[in-house]
């Protein structure tokens, strides 16, 4: 499951990043036909540049090229191949924006435009300033390969937009342990790259946030971000009351705080937050039990972890409970999901 405001099944995704990811996957070899296996995604899809896939077809094709993939370094070769160009509408407002600051605030607020499960955020301080990854996907393959992605990504654009090749962050931190790649690493920082670290984050110097970009232009900029705004309302219905909840639920996997505590981090009572969601349809106990569903469903499918693990991973510590709960929210005992894949 991964934080943030999104669904599995709805079409949120646009097709830019995943038509990049197929273009990788095809410079190293693999058929076409073998990365889109089981995903729904079509050729024709991938060449539409107003296409949307859903959550879960991004999820099955990340699966198949990780699976594929010949090398080790798929996250660091996708953070090198996704340009700004990849962004879409967001990409023609941050290239036209002033300043590093500017680019990652306009970053922060239409980041669900590019990828509605994606968060990161930027910590400020005096002399160095944290530009840090904040999306949670308990499948360890794919959150190191989203790692790799982040700090490359991140790294090679910054030096895109100022024109500075040489730039470089003070610090690389990575959330998971040294790779066997890590000399492919250097091609891309040269500063200390530190693993195992308890988040994924690059450090950089506070000053780097001022320096100016290259196509800066303040018109183009207000005009694009105009655009985005519109983008993100008419996505709005799909972000509203239930989608905050969720985000708050999603946001501490397996520690799921009771509704009096997510009403107050919306800042409303307990009565208004049940009310609110009663107009659209639900409840709160109703998307809890969608929260535990879906992530339940993902550990089963993608992990080996044993029933009794994944039960407290979502918030159960009587695996007897937990089964009960997931018999009633699919129909099918927890073993079904795992025999469907074996």
């Amino acid at each position: 499951m991964i934080r943030g405001t999104w669904s599995l099944t709805e079409p949120l995704v646009p097709v830019n990043v995943p038509a990049t990811m197929v273009r990788v996957g095809r410079e190293k070899g693999l058929q076409q036909d073998i990365l889109l296996k089981n995903t729904g995604i079509t050729e024709e899809m991938l060449a539409d540049p107003t296409a949307r896939l859903t959550y879960q077809q991004l999820l099955s094709l990340t699966e198949n090229l990780i699976r594929n993939y010949p090398a080790n370094t798929l996250g660091i070769d996708l953070g090198a191949a996704v340009n700004i160009n990849q962004y879409g509408m967001l990409g023609y407002a941050i290239l036209s924006c002033a300043d590093i600051r500017s680019a990652l605030q306009l970053g922060l607020k239409y980041h669900s435009l590019i990828d509605p499960a994606f968060t990161f955020e930027v910590v400020e301080q005096q002399q160095t300033t944290a530009i840090r990854l904040t999306t949670h996907i308990p499948l360890d393959h794919i959150y190191r390969m989203l790692c790799d992605v982040f700090v490359v990504n991140f790294a090679t654009l910054g030096r895109f937009l100022t024109g500075n090749n040489a730039l470089q962050p003070v610090e690389v931190h990575l959330n998971h342990p040294a790779p066997d790649y890590i000399d492919v690493y250097k091609e891309y920082f040269d500063c200390p790259i530190l693993f195992d670290q308890p988040r994924t984050e690059l450090i950089v110097d506070s000053g780097y946030l001022d320096l100016p970009l290259i196509m800066a232009d303040q018109a183009t900029a207000a005009m694009a971000e105009s655009q985005c705004a519109e983008i993100l309302a008419r996505m709005g219905p799909k972000e509203g009351i239930a989608a905050k909840v969720r985000r708050i639920l999603l946001s501490n996997p397996g520690q799921f705080p009771p509704v009096d505590v997510v009403a107050s981090q919306l800042a409303t009572s307990t009565r208004t937050l049940s009310r609110s969601l009663q107009e659209v349809g639900t409840s709160y106990q109703r998307i809890l039990d969608e929260v535990r569903k879906e992530m339940a469903i993902e550990y089963l499918r993608n992990s080996a972890l044993p029933i009794e693990e994944i039960a407290a991973l979502v918030g159960y510590s009587d695996p007897s409970n937990f089964r009960k709960a997931f018999r009633r929210w699919t129909s099918h005992a927890p073993s079904y999901y795992r025999e469907e894949n074996e």
